[in-house]
């Protein structure tokens, strides 16, 4: 019984999607995931504030609903009862010069635009953007690596003609900063667009932050800020059961030492107890470049890929908050509080200055701040009258050589939970304007840092919740590795998936997804 058809490392939104697509197929599947629970970077609980569901790391799907994974998966996710909810008013921000709500409804939005004189200028870039959006998912949905890539490429040089396809790689390849401002003129606008890159690894001055920033305003402009109803639990068991139905198995507590090879092909997985799974036609790792090439291959793999890893370098860190509230938040603007996910920050500025912040190490002085409302999409998650607040910080240091603000000791720039309580004091400090009943209301937290973050989940280095650095040497091509590969590992039957590889982080399930059609389509597949 410990032979399979595929071994997938790891239960992330990725390992799940590849094993139930593959189980689907007739293959015979097995995850196996090191912690007690699956779902990776999705974790709900309900022990943490008792009578509430909390969303520990990841909340939001828009980007999973989007995509070519919910699409494939939809009937089977709603036969085994997942429900998505959803909101006309799914982001909005709160800024220096005033607060603005980017609804779905396009005559709301109109009149927002309006007040802040960018009504006509967004509707002439959706205009425009909309009529390259296929090309724009494409690209992102795209294994580059595959004969796809070139119907893409074909297809973009058709419609764009050779000189607009060359201007659009320039227009991809443009930093948020100067397109915000020479597109918009109010700074509410710009406020309200510009975090949107954070979500993806990036700043609003590096490159290709600007094409994320239009993706994904896109995508939230028409397809809302969904969450599975009652929590992303019934998302990762809907998946595992996939699965189980399909004569699979889900090992938990299951923790992979090494990749098996016979003659230089993957074969299947070694456990820390000992235990043997063989693999007759695929290995999927949903690991860290570095993890997978220096520890589960230790070595056994091509050089320049075992160079190319130990190249690869994590991301800025994150902070995730959790406030239970006594009732529901109030904020100073009342636009905002039937809002999904508010952004509040000072402005454009003060968002690129805290990104350059913590690239230098220091504890930025003005963050931005992620600030979600669960329960405005999903009201269950509360007990009846009172409120949830699920904070994100996605300008943080890995490892801390001072503080901005010239207030918090960093010590030895470890983050100790000292370091860590005090910034979320800051954090709270920034939130009183806003939400007025902050401190009559609260009644609970848990902030996780950087540590406990990796803690979590292994595959969130130093707290990087993106899978590595996503600028633009380590994306798109360059994603895991430099050396352009793909999911391919160079060890035959053995595959990359997870947030470090194309398309990157974010819980869309792309690389899951597009290995799993690679290897239910390919001749040893459909043997």
């Amino acid at each position: 019984m410990n032979a399979f058809d595929a071994v997938v490392i790891g239960s992330g939104i990725n390992a799940l999607v590849a094993a139930a697509q593959l189980a689907r197929g007739g293959w015979r599947v097995a995850i196996c995931e090191r912690e007690d629970r699956l779902g990776g970077a999705i974790h709900t609980s309900r022990e943490v504030f008792p009578g509430y569901t909390v969303e520990l790391l990841s909340s939001w799907h828009p980007l999973f609903l989007g995509g070519a994974a919910y699409a494939a998966l939809a009937d089977e996710l709603a036969r085994r009862g997942v429900v998505y909810r959803n909101t006309p008013s799914p982001t909005g921000v709160a800024c220096r010069d005033g607060a603005a709500v980017l609804s779905t409804d396009s005559d709301t939005l109109t009149a927002t635009l309006s007040s802040v004189g960018d009504a006509e200028t967004w509707s002439a870039m959706m205009a425009e953007f909309g009529g390259k959006i296929d090309l724009a998912f494409g690209l992102l949905g795209t294994d580059f690596w595959r004969p796809g890539a070139l119907r893409l490429g074909w297809r973009a040089l058709r419609r764009l003609g050779r000189r607009g396809l060359v201007a659009t790689g320039a227009e991809v390849l443009e930093p948020a900063r100067p397109w915000l401002e020479r597109t918009f003129s109010s700074p509410v606008t710009r406020a309200m667009l510009a975090p949107w890159a954070l979500h993806s690894g990036l700043g609003p001055d590096d490159a290709a932050s600007a094409f994320i920033t239009k993706v994904i305003a896109a995508a939230v402009a028409t397809g809302g800020m969904p969450v599975p109803e009652g929590g992303g639990v019934h998302l990762v068991e809907a998946l595992a059961a996939i699965v189980t139905d399909a004569g699979g198995e889900l090992l938990t507590g299951a923790d992979v030492t090494r990749i098996l090879l016979d003659q230089g092909r993957a074969t299947g997985v070694r456990l820390a107890d000992g235990r043997l799974l063989r693999a007759r036609r695929a290995v999927l790792a949903s690991v860290t470049p570095r993890a997978l090439y220096e520890e589960l291959l230790n070595g056994a793999a091509p050089a320049d890929r075992v160079q190319a890893a130990r190249a690869f370098r994590h991301g800025r860190a994150a902070m995730q908050i959790h406030l239970a509230l006594s009732e529901p938040p109030r904020w100073s603007d009342p636009v905002l509080e039937d809002v999904a996910l508010v952004h509040v920050l000072d402005d454009l500025d003060s968002l690129s200055g805290s990104v350059n912040a913590a690239w230098r190490g220091l504890l930025p002085e003005r963050p931005t701040i992620a600030v979600g409302q669960p329960a405005t999409i999903d009201p269950g998650r509360v007990p009846e009258g009172k409120g949830l607040l699920w904070l994100q910080l996605q300008e943080l240091p890995r490892h801390v050589r001072g503080d901005a603000a010239g207030v918090i000791d960093p010590g030895d720039g470890t983050w100790t939970p000292r370091l860590r309580d005090a910034y979320a004091d800051r954090i709270l400090d920034l939130l009183r304007p806003h939400i007025t009943n902050l401190d009559s209301a609260l009644t609970d937290r848990l902030v996780l840092g950087p540590a406990e973050l990796e803690e979590m989940n292994v595959n969130l280095v130093g707290g990087d919740p993106y899978g590595g650095d996503c600028r633009i040497d380590q994306y798109a091509l360059w994603r895991p590795l430099s050396s352009g590969t793909g999911h391919a590992t160079g060890v035959p039957d053995l595959w990359h998936i997870g947030a470090s590889t194309h398309p990157g982080p974010g819980l869309g399930a792309g690389s899951g997804f597009l290995v799993a059609e690679r290897l239910l389509h390919s001749r040893r597949g459909r043997r």
